[in-house]
């Protein structure tokens, strides 16, 4: 139990010693959204159950951090496995590095046909150089995903890949935020409608998180285009490097 300042200080000790335990990675991708998850749970559970809360004592800061880091650990494991099911269905028509050098999709990826010019340049790289065949036989969506994986191995081996880790680390975030704002939507509707919670800062703030909801599944996917558009151009800077 953490009781009075000695304890305030010791919870802090302890927080900061938990904290350490993560890498930027983890932090932005986990910690930052389970810790804006768990605000947001907490705000709408304090409705009703407020009371119970307050009756923690001091070690409540460090139960906080635990649930956030869950929450995060939880909803980025429900992102990935729902973008695999059906988001990226919905937002590309495919998992995106099985869909960037098709003719009929590749403009959900690419802003610009100069873009996904040089992505064919790639693919022809490839097919030149690493002996990657593009029979009628060979499924060309996993193809490309081989492709893809290529030369993210490649760009991460010779330190090219920092720019796109930062784009997926800003998407996976956004992903976690999305879901997480879906979720407090929901348990706002479960507070009011089982609960009898009819505050009018949950309808408000219904309505508040479908605006950022759309926004950031917005942010979500112009960072995972970003990511593919940075990796290829490394890419192609890279090979035109040794080719010289």
């Amino acid at each position: 139990m953490c009781l009075g300042a000695a304890g305030g200080k010791e919870c802090k000790v302890i927080i900061e010693k938990f904290v350490e335990k993560f890498n930027i990675f983890d932090i932005f991708t986990m910690l930052l959204p389970g810790i804006v998850i768990s605000s947001l749970f907490g705000i709408s559970l304090s409705f009703k159950y407020y009371g119970i809360w307050e009756k923690f004592g001091n070690e409540k800061y460090i139960l906080f951090f635990i649930i956030s880091y869950a929450c995060g650990l939880v909803f980025q494991e429900v992102g990935t496995v729902f973008d695999k099911k059906f988001m990226f269905k919905i937002l590309y028509g495919g998992e995106p590095r099985k869909i960037f050098l098709l003719e009929n999709k590749y403009n959900k990826i690419f802003n610009d046909e100069l873009s996904y010019k040089d992505a064919l340049r790639i693919k022809q790289y490839l097919n030149d150089y690493i002996n990657i065949k593009t029979s009628k036989n060979v499924n060309e969506e996993k193809l490309n995903s081989l492709m893809f994986a290529y030369c993210l191995n490649i760009c991460e081996m010779n330190g090219l890949a920092s720019k796109a880790d930062k784009m997926i680390v800003n998407s996976e975030m956004s992903r976690s935020l999305f879901w997480g704002c879906i979720a407090t939507i929901i348990l706002n509707i479960i507070m009011i409608f089982c609960f009898s919670c009819h505050s009018l800062f949950l309808y408000g703030e219904i309505l508040f998180l479908i605006i950022i909801a759309i926004i950031f599944l917005s942010r979500k996917r112009r960072y995972e285009q970003y990511r593919i558009r940075i990796l290829l151009r490394m890419f192609l800077i890279y090979t035109q490097k040794q080719m010289r």
